[in-house]
């Protein structure tokens, strides 16, 4: 069974499939993530918010015209209007007919092949917090499903990490699932690792392009793991393992693995 605690018995970075396959298969659609599987990657990735009538659903954007055949908001629509779209076609006619699946789907579908990296989007962020919040619902899934030591939960929402720790006191859970602050905007490498601190999370992930060899050192030295997003140009995949990142979330997982191989890590 694959989860999070074998995985760390690796030496070699994690290979982490963006939004699944992304370069070769339409993102955060099933295709997707059983190509990403295929090609044994460690951890996908994937996106969540919430429909109309309050169902976890896996696309990235809050609208719907990027990446299938609707228009306007996901929050604005039933999951049984969601269902009447086409989510690959915009990609490949070979596609067409992917759906945009459920959280619950998806998580069914992988639970013992591969983990998975849920990102919860900031606009499903709820003042004040309601009893299906969506962070709610994902703690809830995942405990019921057994899958804690599988998921690992991010966002650039950090608030969410608090409720979520909050859900498992309140469930007297010994353990917490894993989470990790999503990070865009430049921050001290000192100030990266308080971060993690102060949000008792398990991994940082960074923008690629604020990674540097002090910043990993950092939060390696504080206990903490690495991931930056998103990287699919080998040379620089090769400078952020030399310098020690714990993994990568890219488009491009075969690729990854390609350069992973060619260091003999």
């Amino acid at each position: 069974m694959e989860n999070i605690t074998t995985i760390e018995l690796n030496k070699r970075p994690w290979v982490v499939a963006h939004r699944g396959y992304r370069a070769k298969y339409p993102e955060n659609t099933l295709a997707s993530f059983e190509a990403a599987i295929a090609v044994e990657a460690d951890m996908i990735e994937l996106d969540v918010c919430l429909t109309l009538d309050r169902i976890p659903v896996v696309i990235h954007d809050k609208t719907l015209e990027r990446t299938t055949t609707g228009k306007g908001l996901v929050s604005a629509h039933t999951l049984s209007e969601l269902k009447t779209l086409d989510a690959g076609s915009w990609f490949g006619a070979e596609f067409k007919g992917e759906a945009i699946p459920t959280l619950e789907e998806l998580l069914l579908k992988i639970k013992g092949r591969i983990t998975v990296n849920i990102e919860i989007k900031p606009e499903s962020f709820e003042e004040p917090s309601p009893p299906d919040a969506i962070e709610v619902q994902i703690c809830e899934m995942v405990e019921k499903l057994e899958m804690a030591d599988s998921v690992l939960i991010s966002s650039f929402e950090h608030s969410f990490f608090a409720r979520i720790q909050c859900w498992y006191r309140e469930q007297n859970k010994s353990t917490v699932i894993r989470t990790a602050p999503l990070q865009e905007a430049p921050l001290a490498d000192n100030l990266a690792a308080a971060l993690c601190q102060r949000h008792s999370t398990y991994s940082y992930h960074p923008d690629e392009c604020l990674v540097t060899p002090e910043l990993i050192q950092h939060l390696h030295t504080d206990g903490f793991r690495i991931f930056p997003y998103t990287i699919n140009d080998e040379k620089r995949m090769e400078q952020l393992i030399k310098w020690g990142v714990s993994g990568i979330i890219s488009d491009e997982p075969e690729i990854l693995w390609e350069v992973i191989r060619r260091l003999q890590i």
